[in-house]
């Protein structure tokens, strides 16, 4: 059967700041479209008519939709007239959520750039998670996992590493330890108190697929290893789910799950595990 060729679409993200918030917005919207595929070009720190200028001469030459968080009143009305000149679309992502906020508030926007990164608690909060994740990957720095809010068990290739850093972004400090086959748990992790232990597992033939995949990147295609033996890791996973019973660890089954999915249900596992501490 023939497969639909994808549609293309051109996407510009202009942007008075870095440029995260639409390409957070612009991603979480596109992800609900599977047959399209998206070439984004992100404007950050455009806060002059130079600067926009530009801007304007590359979207001219690559035409496609535009996305925008300008604060500055008239450089925003001048992106727009640009936009209906040429014909394309336009959305101003923050206004009708700031035209909301004022109606609601009774008060006037500060039109601040980059208003959003404001270095409050919270933002040094996630930069320390951030800091401490990447020191504890992959079963790194386990002199310091008392401090961690969550470590993440599992075998290879279950999405530790990327579930760890969407937490670290939402402020959590997550340590991931790697189960590897023969060997079991480390002292050090045998022996921590505080913070919630969670492990993620998933189908083996998902996780062959993904290993053999991951083989292929490194150039290992004609070799057959356990590594990427569904018998075998078949095993591996059985031997997972014992030391996680023994543990008394909680399990996410990882199969159908995005990153973004498995990391709710952990965040969701702290937070009943501190309302239970506080309620004793």
């Amino acid at each position: 059967m023939k497969k639909n060729k994808k549609k293309h679409l051109k996407m510009h993200l202009v942007s008075d700041s870095t440029g995260e918030t639409l390409r957070a917005v612009s991603n979480a919207a596109a992800a609900q479209f599977d047959e399209v595929e998206y070439e984004q070009t992100t404007y950050p720190m455009v806060r002059t008519r130079t600067q926009l200028e530009r801007v304007l001469k590359n979207i001219k030459k690559n035409k496609g939709a535009v996305l925008c968080t300008l604060v500055d009143q008239s450089l925003q009305e001048e992106l727009e007239e640009f936009c209906k000149i040429e014909k394309i679309s336009y959305m101003p992502v923050m206004e009708s959520i700031v035209n909301l906020l004022e109606k609601d508030t009774g008060l006037n926007a500060i039109n601040k750039p980059g208003g959003q990164h404001v270095l409050n608690d919270e933002y040094f909060k996630r930069i320390e998670a951030i800091n401490y994740t990447l020191e504890h990957d992959d079963g790194e720095g386990q002199k310091n996992l008392e401090l961690a809010d969550v470590i993440i068990v599992g075998v290879s290739r279950t999405s530790k590493t990327p579930t760890c850093i969407y937490l670290a972004n939402k402020g959590i400090k997550a340590a991931n330890y790697p189960l590897v086959p023969d060997i079991g748990v480390s002292k050090e992790l045998d022996e921590v108190k505080s913070p919630t232990v969670v492990a993620l597992i998933t189908s083996a033939q998902t996780l062959v697929e993904i290993r053999r995949k991951r083989s292929l990147e490194l150039g290992l295609k004609d070799k057959e290893t356990d590594y990427i033996n569904v018998h075998k890791v078949e095993e591996e996973i059985i031997a997972a789910k014992r030391i996680f019973a023994n543990k008394g660890w909680p399990v996410i089954d990882i199969t159908r799950r995005s990153v973004e999915e498995t990391a709710s249900a952990i965040m969701n596992i702290i937070s009943l595990k501190e309302k239970k501490e506080n309620e004793q």
